[in-house]
């Protein structure tokens, strides 16, 4: 298995991070009506897929179109949305937009550029900014029930908002 090193940030605004995420769960049509991401049908579409170990959450990217997501065994269910679409970003992010070629490995738990740019990355594709902004207003500002919309954590869904100036 190729060992973690240190991902290399992307350099890409925010803003340039939500546009393309939003772009990849469009075109690869992951979201429902209600703006659910089914990241199962976006993971099986891309080739990617899930395991669990006694360890922290990983990627492991054996080349495009054949990738492992790593969760551990004892963790909620909006906790692994969030991992898995954490890992996505690291995958289009600093695997495919990069063109890396060979195998590769990404590890969580860092604070650096790179983690922030698989968070936002995340939070984007979970938590579209059109639908995101409906569900907002429509549960009166209530993150437990935005929270619940999307299948993630109240935190979560409190920085989203805080990020397009809801909060």
């Amino acid at each position: 298995m190729a060992e973690i090193t240190a991902t290399k940030p992307a350099n890409l605004s925010n803003y340039d991070i939500a546009q393309y995420a939003e772009r990849i769960a469009r075109h690869h049509d992951v979201y429902d009506a209600n703006g659910y991401a089914d990241l199962q049908s976006l993971l099986s579409s891309l080739g990617g897929s899930i395991t669990y170990a006694d360890s922290a959450e990983s990627l492991v990217v054996n080349g495009p179109g054949d990738f492992v997501v790593r969760l551990p065994h004892f963790t909620s269910n909006a906790r692994d949305r969030f991992t898995i679409a954490h890992e996505l970003g690291h995958y289009f992010l600093h695997y495919r937009l990069p063109k890396v070629e060979g195998p590769r490995r990404y590890g969580r738990g860092q604070r650096n550029r790179a983690e922030t740019e698989a968070n936002v990355f995340a939070s984007t594709l979970l938590m579209p900014a059109k639908e995101f902004k409906k569900v907002w207003s429509r549960s009166d500002g209530d993150e437990w029930k935005v929270a619940r919309h999307f299948e993630v954590s109240p935190l979560a869904a409190t920085v989203r908002a805080e990020v397009l100036g809801l909060a």
